[in-house]
């Protein structure tokens, strides 16, 4: 049985590539940053570029130029996002066009539209950028008794006594109060 030939690719190095392995561009470089600055994972971009992950991962290794290219555009898009979200967190003014009409006439009014502070922003910056003061749980534990394990005010009651305190709770109040006009008294 022959042999079965392989065609040997070479990329601008020099290096050997698989039949099946695409070459790195580096003109393509802004694209991969554009593509980054979306958003996507490596996982997506795989499937944008037509690639495998691992042949991502091969030119993160390969090229810096690559690599530097990813991180750009995730970094662009975590500053535009930050500066959104305190934009958001802080409020903001911008200028507006109002359309109007009046008496079958079209009106144009330059306005500026004002967006309060959101509560919400406000709460995800501080948690994450001072999580030593604002955290969004806070674990509060009350102890002291005897055995200093115990919650502060607990004791262990029987299930009669428990009964007899929520049936003295809800017992029915006199319809009829008499008070006391010198001393203000209720009976």
């Amino acid at each position: 049985m022959p042999a079965v030939r392989k065609r040997l690719v070479r990329n601008r190095v020099g290096h050997l590539l698989a039949e099946n392995k695409r070459l790195f561009l580096p003109n393509h470089l802004d694209q991969v940053r554009a593509i980054a600055m979306r958003g996507v994972t490596e996982e997506q971009m795989s499937e944008l570029l037509d690639i495998s992950e691992t042949q991502i991962g091969r030119w993160k290794k390969e090229y810096p130029a690559f690599q530097k290219a990813l991180e750009n555009g995730y970094t662009d898009a975590d500053v535009a996002v930050f500066g959104s979200l305190y934009q958001t967190a802080v409020g903001y003014s911008h200028d507006e066009e109002k359309i109007f009409q009046w008496d079958g006439e079209i009106i144009r009014a330059q306005t500026i539209k004002h967006h309060k502070p959101d509560v919400a922003a406000i709460k995800l910056w501080i948690t994450n950028r001072q999580r030593e003061h604002w955290k969004d749980r806070q674990q509060v534990g009350v102890h002291g008794g005897a055995d200093d394990n115990s919650p502060l005010g607990l004791r262990d009651e029987t299930k009669l006594e428990v009964m007899a305190s929520i049936l003295a709770l809800i017992q029915p109040k006199p319809d009829v109060a008499i008070i006391d006009g010198r001393t203000g008294r209720v009976d």
